[in-house]
């Protein structure tokens, strides 16, 4: 009697998974990336944001207080919906901080170094993990970097990945062109000068995450995901990741 209940229900959990939900994929409320639990896990943008906000307030500070650099605000917070991969759109946001960045640079291995233990205590401060050099040494390094060593390229890039979030991090990126011995990083100047309004050479602090829930929509995520979960989740039909 008893195995013959667990192979009912069996075959009853067995039919959901291969039977198709009750809304179309289209309308999926998440990505194939991450689980529902996840997302729900996570930080939402405006619990997070707040954080973001002051981490590079303190970042600022610190940097003109040790150099004396001034600093400048380019473009604007920018919170938009992602696909979902199945053709439609999710429920979940990418979340791209205002840049801001100085006018002058640093061009000393122990300034550049100084700069760098500064921001990361700052990061790990504001709950931003624990921050690391995001740089790549040997033939790689060239063409992001603009160098072999460390010491040696053009472009510095300090991460901090808050765990709270999927995927996400807050950057704090040194460019300096006389490092730079391909090009590339010069190359990427001029169109980030043209497009953007950048400054040719910067210290910059800019945060980017994604796969972000919105406070006004968690509840509505909740509910849409509860349709497709058991379901198998076909293959995506767009992945821009």
């Amino acid at each position: 009697m008893v195995a013959s209940i667990v192979s009912t229900f069996g075959i009853v959990a067995l039919a959901k998974i291969f039977s198709d939900p009750a809304e179309p994929w289209s309308r999926y409320p998440g990505v194939p990336q991450f689980s529902t639990d996840q997302i729900l896990k996570n930080e939402t943008v405006e619990e997070l944001e707040p954080r973001v906000d002051a981490a590079m307030e303190d970042v600022r500070a610190a940097i003109t207080k040790e150099f004396g650099f001034t600093w400048s605000a380019k473009g604007q917070d920018v919170v938009a919906y992602e696909s979902n991969r199945f053709h439609g759109t999710s429920l979940l946001n990418t979340y791209d901080s205002v840049t801001w960045q100085t006018s002058r640079t640093l061009r000393t291995d122990a300034d550049k170094r100084r700069a760098v233990s500064i921001v990361a205590a700052i990061m790990e401060r504001h709950g931003f993990g624990t921050p690391a050099l995001l740089n790549v040494t040997g033939p790689d390094g060239l063409q992001d970097f603009g160098g072999f060593t460390l010491e040696d390229q053009g472009r510095w890039v300090l991460g901090g990945h808050p765990p709270e979030v999927s995927r996400g991090s807050l950057q704090f990126t040194i460019l300096d062109l006389t490092k730079d011995h391909t090009g590339s990083l010069a190359a990427a100047s001029r169109d980030a000068v043209a497009s953007l309004g950048w400054e040719p050479e910067y210290l910059s602090i800019a945060y980017h995450g994604d796969f972000m829930l919105k406070q006004a929509d968690r509840a509505e995520f909740e509910r849409r995901a509860e349709i497709y979960r058991g379901h198998i989740l076909p293959v995506p039909g767009r992945n821009r990741d």
